[in-house]
């Protein structure tokens, strides 16, 4: 009987894992790409909160951009075991993880 590998779903991310760290990075990658190509940007150029007091239309780029933010570190904290995930749980943005 020939047996088969499990294979990837593509509605759920990969798991980090140390020994395969280079096929498994470039997997998370293409599922964060799938989910908005911004998130991928936010996680590689960061994300920095523009200050309160600027006027509407910069702040609804702010909070664009923030939620972009959430996503792109809910996805990548999802990506991770338990202990690598307690080492970033403090971090501010998807680029600090």
């Amino acid at each position: 009987m020939t047996r088969f590998e499990e294979s990837h779903s593509i509605s759920c991310h990969p798991l980090f894992e140390r020994e395969a760290y280079f096929q498994l990075s470039n997997l998370i990658k293409y599922f964060i790409k799938s989910l908005d190509f911004e998130v991928l940007d936010i996680i590689e150029d960061g994300y920095f909160e523009a200050p309160k007091n600027k006027n509407k239309k910069q702040m609804s780029a702010n909070d664009s951009k923030a939620k972009l933010n959430s996503k792109a570190m809910h996805t990548l904290l999802c990506s991770l075991n338990g202990d690598v995930s307690k080492k970033v749980s403090t971090s501010k943005s998807a680029k600090e993880i």
